[in-house]
């Protein structure tokens, strides 16, 4: 499995979230998981587009994923915060691929994810501040 389909499968997930959660947001949380999906799903096509030029098939979503009990805004929201967290330390880590050209994907994933991180938690009332999201603990 390479660094792609590791971002890929971590795109699909989110898209799955998003769709799971964002019933349970409302005002600028909405929006912004609105819009963040619409960006997750921009990145899924990006990627399958790259599988496409390769020649490749792109690895195929889960038919469904764990996504907890959602009961509100706050579980919500914290399931996003979850996601988006792991989607950037998914393509971060990418970020040590070999190849070239997969590692310049790999970073301007990582660069889109960064930036959606920081969005959904400034959305949600977070700290943004992070001088390198994805980063182990």
């Amino acid at each position: 499995m390479t660094a792609i389909d590791t971002g890929l499968a971590a795109e699909y997930a989110a898209i799955y979230a998003y769709g799971a959660a964002a019933v349970h947001l409302d005002g600028d949380p909405r929006s912004q998981a609105e819009a963040l999906e619409s960006e997750h799903r921009s990145r899924r096509d990006v990627l399958l587009d790259h599988y496409a030029a390769a020649g490749a098939d792109a690895p195929p979503p889960e038919s469904a994923y764990d996504v907890g009990v959602i009961g509100d805004a706050a579980a919500a929201q914290d399931l996003l915060t979850t996601v988006e967290e792991s989607v950037a330390a998914t393509w971060r880590a990418g970020l040590a691929a070999t190849d070239p050209d997969e590692r310049q994907l790999c970073l301007d994933m990582y660069s889109a994810a960064a930036v959606a991180l920081a969005r959904w938690r400034l959305a949600v009332g977070q700290p943004v501040a992070d001088p390198w999201p994805g980063r182990p603990e």
